[in-house]
């Protein structure tokens, strides 16, 4: 079931503005909205599948095992409990959370090469939707993962990312969020 539009701003405004803002807007949106909202574009325009690709290419250049290591670390500053749903614990120099952090950014990898069709992605996407369904992973954890990933692409690339690149990653990761909870049901 895809993400209602709402639900989707939502998403995007506080991973944007934070919380009070996307509070503030979803408000007023709500005072406008009448009848039923129709639900999102399932894919993602070609300009934003490029800014994507391009910051990520940028990445790649780097340590991926790093910047996932930099991403958990900011996860678990945005959400500490989330410390205790991972079997290998929290330990940042561990041999598990390092595999870990390089296995998320190979996945990142793999969505970002497969943007442009991401009906062929989807059944990766509901898999590892499905592995994370014993966590019990709520869209709380989702935007907390997101917010973590948002804010490393943004202390890596500095100056070249952008507002319309954040704007496009957010988008994506969205998308590809709706698609992993399918795997959680």
């Amino acid at each position: 079931m895809a993400l209602k539009v709402v639900e989707y701003i939502s998403l995007f405004l506080s991973l944007l503005f934070g919380e009070y803002l996307k509070d503030l807007t979803m408000s007023i949106l709500r005072m406008f909205s009448f009848g039923s909202i129709s639900e999102p574009e399932t894919k993602l325009d070609p300009a934003s599948i490029k800014l994507i690709r391009e910051s990520w290419s940028e990445v790649e250049k780097g340590d991926l095992q790093e910047t996932g290591l930099v991403v958990f670390r900011r996860l678990f500053e945005i959400a500490p409990y989330l410390r205790d749903l991972f079997p290998f614990g929290y330990n940042p120099d561990g041999k598990d959370l390092k595999a870990h952090a390089l296995g998320v950014m190979s996945t990142v990898g793999v969505a970002v090469r497969g943007l442009d069709d991401l009906e062929s992605l989807k059944p990766k996407l509901v898999e590892l939707g499905a592995l994370h369904k014993g966590f019990e992973i709520t869209d709380k954890e989702f935007k907390h993962v997101g917010e973590a990933i948002i804010w490393t692409l943004d202390k890596g690339l500095g100056d070249q990312f952008t507002p319309e690149v954040k704007a496009a990653w957010v988008e994506a990761y969205g998308l590809i969020t709706t698609t992993m909870k399918e795997g959680l049901k």
